[in-house]
């Protein structure tokens, strides 16, 4: 064999493992973009779970916040005047600061022309819904990707009582 013909062998040869080893590559390329990927989303997942169960919370800190208030500004032995909250509808306007993504009081059947992430008080079901940004993450019985909470009146500060039993990745929303 000459050496022209072991050269073009050799040529050949590292071609054929010089492209295994760029389809290799590639391969591992697209599989560590999917798993980054995949774990930004848990990422976000997580993220905007804290922000549901902080705004809740907020939420349910104003009614205890308000209830108290009425409470310590009445005179010992009179009748406590009615919280702020019994009379004002809107649960949001007992907060310091809006969300950011509050858009206000809106309608039920309107949910759906929201943006995601956005929370909304309804004034005839005396309820508060927040569209997801991801509810892939929302499960519920109904399957609806919309969480409700109704606003309850009940012996001391105002309840927000979820409509159904939400889990948000795996942990319950309450």
């Amino acid at each position: 064999m000459s050496a022209r013909s072991l050269l073009a062998k050799a040529q050949s040869s590292l071609g054929r493992h010089l492209v295994m080893v760029c389809m290799m590559a590639g391969t591992m390329s697209v599989l560590v973009v999917q798993s980054g990927q995949r774990d930004f989303g848990d990422v976000q997942a997580q993220v905007e779970g804290s922000a549901i169960k902080t705004n809740l919370g907020g939420l349910r800190t104003a009614f205890v916040i308000d209830y108290l208030a009425q409470q310590v500004a009445v005179p010992q032995g009179a009748v406590p005047a009615q919280p702020r909250a019994a009379v004002q509808i809107n649960p949001f306007l007992l907060l310091h600061r809006m969300p950011a993504n509050y858009v206000g009081e809106i309608r039920a059947e309107e949910v759906e022309n929201l943006p995601p992430g956005s929370w909304l008080f309804d004034s005839t079901c005396t309820c508060i819904g927040y569209r997801p940004l991801y509810p892939e993450w929302l499960s519920s019985p109904s399957g609806a990707g919309i969480l409700w909470f109704d606003v309850v009146r009940a012996p001391g500060p105002l309840q927000l009582i979820p409509r159904e039993a939400y889990v948000w990745k795996g942990e319950v929303l309450s």
